[in-house]
């Protein structure tokens, strides 16, 4: 898929952020009670709710483009304003936001896209969800069986501002592995890859859109890799 028809499914309907967001997020910190529940709906729906679910549709192109079996239904990938109570009996409307596209039919080592938002920074990239160390065991050896096509790729997000992120272990467990963009990754316990950024312009127009788009896109062949190592050998 073009990103010329990416850019036309995302011309409409998103349009950014509302500029005061932020401050709700900020005030809602302070007035996060079951009192305030009412009052805050109101509110977080207009500033996060709506805006949030008109960016999951203008992204689903890009999502769909990196993998045609990606799940899309909202009430899957699209966070909601109720915080989960078993763990924030005392928070009930969560203070951040996300977008999840993950794989289905599977219940651990989950490939996925994300984009996550609160009041001072977004982030947007690759992750996988419920990892394990198994599954984390796999992805280094079909990374090892195919060193040059895995550093090509790592090396393409790092030029488009991604890092790779998770715990190191303590001690370098690949020393025969010269490769350090590789070395890098299969040094984690568990990792993600991502482009963190502070609240800018493109937050409150459609350019939020595009960024993400574009970075989902850059990430396909990776995703693709990762793809063919976890359900070859999940």
């Amino acid at each position: 898929m073009g990103l010329n028809i990416i850019t036309e499914a995302y011309g409409e309907g998103f349009h950014g952020f509302p500029r005061d967001f932020a401050d709700f997020l900020f005030r809602l910190q302070f007035n996060n009670t079951m009192s305030g529940l009412e009052e805050n709906k109101i509110s977080y729906k207009r500033l996060i709710t709506e805006p949030l679910t008109q960016l999951f549709h203008a992204l689903i192109p890009a999502a769909m483009a990196v993998s045609e079996t990606i799940t899309t239904k909202p009430g899957r990938c699209v966070s909601t304003m109720y915080s989960d109570m078993r763990f924030s009996r005392d928070k009930p409307m969560k203070e951040y936001m996300y977008i999840r596209f993950r794989e289905p039919g599977r219940e651990r080592d989950i490939l996925g896209l994300y984009f996550d938002m609160g009041r001072e920074r977004y982030s947007y990239g690759l992750r996988i969800y419920k990892q394990t160390a198994a599954g984390m065991g796999r992805i280094r050896d079909g990374i090892l069986a195919n060193i040059p096509s895995f550093s090509r790729e790592l090396n393409a997000t790092k030029d488009m501002g991604m890092i790779i992120n998770g715990d190191m272990f303590a001690k370098d467990r690949f020393p025969d592995v010269k490769d350090n963009v590789i070395k890098n990754l299969i040094n984690r316990k568990h990792f993600y890859i991502s482009k963190d950024r502070s609240i800018n312009e493109n937050v409150f127009n459609s350019e939020l859109a595009e960024e993400v788009s574009r970075a989902f896109i850059g990430l396909k062949r990776l995703y693709r890799f990762m793809q063919t190592i976890m359900f070859l050998t999940y």
